[in-house]
């Protein structure tokens, strides 16, 4: 689930769902990956997502605030279907900066003067 795709971003790849049962697993993640690097730039890729439910956007909610806290940046990728509707409805896709591949995400990340 946690990849290190380079000496600046971490990505965390969720699959299958993230709900009550599987929340605690990306909770772990985002915790080590919080502690990586300093300040923690970190790609949460959605792509292999099939459901969300209220508390995997808690989790995503908790992940932000700790990322920022921390002094680093967030972003996610893959959001598609009811996941990125319920972003949306949410308001969190005005807080949570979502990009369609990995690769768009870590740049947005890293890019100069951020």
């Amino acid at each position: 689930m946690l990849t290190v795709l380079d000496e600046d971003v971490v990505v965390i790849r969720m699959f299958g769902d993230l709900d009550l049962g599987s929340a605690h697993s990306l909770r772990a993640c985002l915790a080590e990956a919080v502690g990586l690097r300093t300040p923690p730039r970190i790609v949460i890729d959605a792509d292999g997502l099939k459901f969300c439910d209220s508390t995997g956007l808690s989790v995503l909610m908790g992940a932000l605030t700790a990322v920022r806290a921390a002094g680093g940046r967030l972003a996610l990728s893959g959001a598609h279907g009811r996941f990125a509707r319920m972003l949306r409805i949410t308001g969190l896709d005005t807080e949570l900066p979502i990009h369609d591949s990995v690769a768009a995400a870590a740049a947005y990340l890293t890019k100069p003067g951020d």
